[in-house]
Order: structure tokens, then sequence, then C-alpha cells
């Protein structure tokens, strides 16, 4: 059987990975490791569950003729590595680095290895060396996370030895959002500056950056940040090159040879430096309908063209900035409070926009919500796109003043 791939969990953005496959006539395989989520897809070929026996799923693959085993989000990584390599798949990433791209802490170590700028850190099992190493090697504030989540699960900013203890009590030894136990936990300076996303493909050590994103933050009491939304900035400008040049750098030291990535960098005065590096597509505010008006395409759809012609990816994308059609920008919805979602008020004030484009992932009426504190992305988002930067900021900035005021959503407390 030809133009068959496996995706490890379809989930998130992978749903949409295994829709643009199908629909470009590939037959999937979904081999199904995080049981906690489901995919929204059908017409799989077949759905093999992981239970333990990587031997297992490879002999259920064998009579597929697989073409690639690509991870489609953060919990199909590790597996889609060893299914790749125990399969003989060249275009894959090593297994044997899968740990520099899965765990924070080896991530900074590798880069600090290769010269690339990193992030002061230490990792412990223990509250106490995490506070004394706060105490004695870096001081306040600093941020405390787990080595291997994601959506910004248990990243907690603290302002005091007391706040560590509090963050290392909390999350040590308790399951992240995937699944993993928090064994140990990473405690890393605060890095000061703008943060971005910085999305990118790679085909045999060779990087695209597919797009740029400005970060909009704003602090959680007793977390991090909520991001409340973002801009798609130019490829051909100086911020993006320096951007580019650096993820390209930090792909390659972490061996990300295959695939897709999003990156989490940050700005500083001193130049870029890593937040995290995922070995996977950005996650699921990928809005088809509004990447294609201001790129032409999505990382998606990018990413399955690489997969199916590789050596036009190579000759036509690798070393080309990406080119805006139009200016856009998201803003991510926030849930203000606890309680009951009884209504969406600001909607049709927000669809009067010149700017507005279409909504993405709104919650269902109806529901028990919960103040926002991760970046999971559950209140949804809105995307506004519009060739007049002037008039796309100002409604950016009337959105935020909603969302400040309480206006977006009704919720019943």
């Amino acid at each position: 059987m030809l133009n068959t791939v496996a995706i490890v969990d379809a989930l998130s953005t992978g749903n949409e990975l295994a829709k643009k496959f199908m629909e470009s006539g590939y037959r999937v395989v979904h081999v199904w490791n995080d049981f906690t989520r489901q995919t929204r897809v059908s017409g799989f070929v077949e759905t093999i569950k992981y239970e333990g026996s990587c031997e297992q799923i490879v002999s259920r693959l064998r009579k597929y003729d697989i073409r690639y085993v690509i991870a489609g989000s953060d919990s199909g990584i590790e597996l889609a590595d060893m299914l790749a390599s125990m399969m003989g798949i060249v275009e894959g990433n090593s297994p044997e680095t899968t740990a520099w791209r899965r765990n924070k802490y080896h991530s900074h170590q590798v880069l600090a290895e290769n010269g690339l700028r990193s992030i002061k850190q230490f990792k412990s099992s223990s509250a106490e060396a995490l506070v004394n190493w706060a105490n004695e090697c870096c001081g306040y504030p600093v941020i405390v996370k787990p080595l291997n989540s994601g959506a910004s699960d248990g990243v907690t900013l603290c302002e005091n030895a007391k706040e560590v203890a509090q963050a290392a009590a909390k999350q040590l030894g308790q399951k992240n959002l995937l699944g993993y136990v928090n064994e140990e936990l990473l405690i890393q300076e605060l890095v000061d500056g703008v943060q971005y996303f910085v999305n990118t493909l790679s085909w045999n050590g060779k990087h695209h950056v597919t797009d740029i994103w400005e970060q909009i933050r704003s602090r959680v009491n007793g977390g991090a940040y909520n991001f409340e939304g973002m801009h798609l900035i130019p490829g051909d400008e100086p911020t993006a090159h320096l951007l580019s040049s650096y993820a390209c750098d930090v792909l390659s030291a972490l061996g990300v040879n295959y695939g897709a990535a999003h990156n989490e960098i940050i700005l500083t005065s001193e130049g870029p430096v890593l937040i995290e590096a995922n070995a996977r597509l950005m996650g699921a505010s990928i809005n088809e309908e509004s990447f294609t008006r201001c790129l032409g395409y999505t990382q998606v759809s990018r990413c399955v063209e690489m997969y199916l012609e590789p050596g036009r990816f190579l000759n036509e994308l690798v070393g080309k900035d990406y080119r805006l059609l139009s200016g856009v920008s998201e803003v991510s919805f926030l849930f203000t409070g606890d309680g009951l979602l009884a209504g969406m008020p600001a909607r049709e004030a927000i669809e009067n926009l010149p700017s507005f484009s279409n909504f993405f992932g709104l919650p269902t009426l109806g529901q028990q919500v919960k103040k926002t504190t991760d970046t999971k992305g559950l209140p949804g988002f809105v995307y506004l796109v519009n060739d007049n930067k002037t008039q796309l900021e100002q409604d950016f900035q009337q959105i935020l003043t909603w969302q400040s005021e309480g206006k977006i959503f009704d919720i019943i407390s």
C-alpha cells in the first residue's frame, strides 16, 4: 500500500495535518498514544493504540508500507522518533536526541554546549534545592515549570523563596498536562523582552521559517503570563531575520532535521534567546481561513507539501523569506472568572469591526468555565485581517479594551 503516512497522536493541530494528508491523496494510519484526548478526524486506514510495545506497533504498520511517521502533537514526538527509527525511515529525528527536544532542561544545556544563547537554569526533585539555587545563583523573579509539559501548564513566575516552595509543593509528584509525572521541576531566570512564536519546517537539516508572531502578554497572579493576542510580522524585516537566523541555529543544535517546529523565543536587548522548542506544528490556534488570506498557506499545508515534494521545498523555500499578503492579528479570548458561560455580548460588536475576519474555536454556551490561567485556548480566538495597519491595530486594541472591561463573555458566578 503506497502513499501512506502514520501520524502519532493526531490531536490539536495534528487533526488538520491528518485531514490535509488525506485531501492530498495519502492514506493515514493513526497511532494513538495520548488516551486522554480524542482526534476529530475520521477516515483513517486504521487506528492503532500504543499500549507499551513499539514492536507491536511496528509489526502492524509494516503492512502499510509507511513512508513517514510524523508527530501530530507534543505527546506523539517521542514515539514518532522511535517508530521511524525502528522502521528504517530516514526522514525522521533521532530517538537518541529526543530528550533535547522534549526536555526543556536538556534543550538549554545543548544550546549552551553549542555556543548559542540559553537561559540560566537548574532542575531538582527538591523544593529546598530549587529555593537555594534561586537564592544563591540567580535571584528573583524566576520561572518554575515542568520539564516536559505544554500549553503553559505549571509555568509559575515566582517573586521570592516562598513562592518557589509553593510552586514546587503544588507540582512535584503530580501528573502534568501531557501525562508525565513531575519527578523534577525546572527553575530558570526570568528573561525580559518581547516574546515571539517562530514556526518552522525542516528537511534533511535545512530549515525554513513559515511565519513569525509577536506576542501580547499579561501577567497572571500566581502564574506567569496569559497570551492576549499576536501580530504576524513581515518575513523580510530585520527583526524577522534576526529571529529566523537564531531559530535555525537552535533547530540544528537540537537535532530537528525533519518536520515542523514551534519555537518560543524572547528578543531581549542582548538578542534572541529560546524559551522552548517544540518539534511539532504550532498549537490549535492555526486558522486556515485567516492564515491563507494573509500568507497563502498555513504551516500545516506547507508541512504536507514538504513531505510530498521535498525537492521543491529545498529549492524554492529554504533560504527564502515568507511574504505577507495582508496584515493579520489574533486576539486570544480570556475567561475573566469562574461560572456558567451564559453569553457572548460583544460578539456582534466584534463582527462589525472593519478588520474582523472570523472567530475560531469559540466555546459552547451553557457550560461551566474557569478563569483563564493558561494557553490552552479554551475561550477561543478572533482573527483580524486588514491591509491598513492603523485600522488593524485600532481594532485589536478595541477588543483588548472590551476584554479588560469584562465585556466579551457573560459569566454567571
